[in-house]
């Protein structure tokens, strides 16, 4: 800004002597709006990036059978025939695989908290170190499976088939395995801590160092099973079948009942 001598003298400051600048809270606001435009339309081209890597790995999983570490959360997968297929380490929380036949699938280390699994097909699937968070899973087959060191908590499981699956060291505290089948199933170190297990036959299940506390055991048949340092504290055992295959009887009165 130039003042000439005369204004200086008289104080007097005329619009010609003094530029107009745009107030800086008028910049601020623009400013703002430009930082808030781009955020914004850097969201929407991650959002649309994302839903274009998931309809990716969905057709990548369709023609090759084969998507390990894929985002395929909250897919619809039911009745899809995806036997054989490979799904390590992918991300399948939410997802609807009700239905579906994943006899032999490999979801080892697999995200699937919450997933719907009802009635689907896993024998001899590899399930090990997998995440079943409150995954649905009624009636499902997992005969031969191997669930080994999975975490289910909350898992449902009512009438599911289990037999002579892999369960070692599974965690299914407060799981719903109300009338699974686990005949000779190794539940070794398994926690089924407050898990329903009413009605569910553990014929020849290896129990051993099993931890049922608190576990719903009513009218569970466990004849021959392995419970060799189990923890059964304040698990209920009434009606339960429970023959020793060594001592024949495993309770006073040798009536096949542990009360």
């Amino acid at each position: 800004m130039v003042l000439d001598a005369g204004s200086i003298e008289r104080g007097i400051l005329t619009a010609e002597s003094v530029p107009i600048r745009p107030q800086s809270a008028t910049i601020n606001v623009f400013c703002i709006l430009g930082y808030s435009r781009f955020v914004l339309y850097a969201l929407s081209l991650s959002f649309v990036l994302l839903l274009s890597g998931c309809e990716n790995d969905l057709e990548k999983l369709n023609s090759s059978h084969s998507c390990v570490r894929c985002y395929l959360k909250g897919v619809d997968l039911t009745g899809a025939d995806l036997q054989g297929a490979n799904l390590n380490w992918s991300f399948l929380e939410q997802a609807r695989l009700d239905n579906a036949n994943l006899t032999d699938v490999n979801l080892n280390g697999a995200r699937l908290a919450g997933a719907s699994l009802q009635r689907t097909v896993m024998v001899g699937a590899d399930i090990r170190k997998a995440i079943l968070v409150e995954a649905i899973m009624n009636k499902a087959d997992l005969r031969h499976a191997n669930l080994s060191e999975s975490v289910m908590s909350y898992a449902q499981l009512t009438g599911a088939a289990l037999d002579r699956a892999n369960l070692t060291a599974v965690v299914l505290d407060h799981a719903d395995l109300r009338g699974a089948s686990l005949r000779s199933a190794v539940l070794f170190q398994a926690d089924l801590t407050s898990a329903n297990l009413y009605q569910a036959d553990l014929t020849l299940a290896n129990l051993r160092w099993a931890v049922l506390e608190q576990a719903d055991l009513r009218d569970v048949d466990l004849s021959y099973a392995d419970l060799g340092h189990a923890k059964l504290e304040y698990a209920d055992l009434t009606g339960a079948l429970w023959i020793d295959s060594i001592h024949r009887c495993s309770n006073q009165n040798c009536d096949g009942k542990a009360y």
